[in-house]
C-alpha cells in the first residue's frame, strides 16, 4: 500500500493551516497542534524540515510562530511531499542510478518502468493541487481527520 508517513500526514496538516492563516501574524506551533492533536516536539521537526526546504519561514518571540514562505497559490501538495517524504517513486529500483543518471542494470525489475510511470502520475498529481485549493476545499472543516 502506498501510503505518506505521519512525518507527511503532520506536515500537510500544518500547512492547510498556515494556508488558511496566510497573510496574517504567524501561527503557533502549539495552536496547529491543538487544531489537530499532533505532539508538540514531532510537529517542530516537521515545521523546521519544511523551513530547511524553504516552504515555511519562522519569527521568534511572544508573537511567534510560522508562516508561509509564499502565497499558498504557489505552493503545491508535490513540493511538500517530495520535502517531507523524498523522491516518490513507487520501488527501490527507481531511485538506484548510475553516474549517468541511468537505472543501474542491477536494480532493475521487470516492472521498473511501470513503476516508473506511475510515480510520475502520482507526483503530477500532487503538483496538480496547491495550498491555497487544499485550503479552499476543505475551508467548512475545523480540522482534518487523521488517516490511518
Amino acid at each position: 500500500m502506498l501510503k505518506l508517513s505521519n512525518r507527511g500526514l503532520y506536515g500537510i496538516k500544518a500547512l492547510y493551516e498556515l494556508a488558511n492563516n496566510y497573510g496574517k501574524e504567524p501561527l503557533a506551533i502549539r495552536e496547529i497542534s491543538k487544531r489537530h492533536g499532533m505532539p508538540v516536539p514531532f510537529l517542530e521537526q516537521v515545521l523546521h524540515l519544511l523551513k530547511k526546504k524553504g516552504l515555511v519561514k519562522s519569527r521568534r518571540g511572544s508573537n511567534g510562530g510560522y508562516t508561509l514562505s509564499r502565497s499558498p497559490d504557489k505552493i503545491t501538495l508535490g513540493e511538500a511531499v517530495i520535502a517531507l517524504e523524498g523522491p516518490i517513486a513507487l520501488c527501490d529500483c527507481i531511485l538506484k542510478r548510475d553516474p549517468d543518471n541511468k537505472l543501474e542494470k542491477e536494480m532493475r525489475c521487470v516492472a521498473s518502468n511501470i513503476y516508473r510511470k506511475l510515480g510520475e502520475k502520482v507526483e503530477q498529481a500532487f503538483n496538480s493541487v496547491t495550498l491555497l485549493e487544499l485550503a479552499e476545499e476543505n475551508s467548512d472543516k475545523t480540522y482534518i481527520a487523521t488517516c490511518k
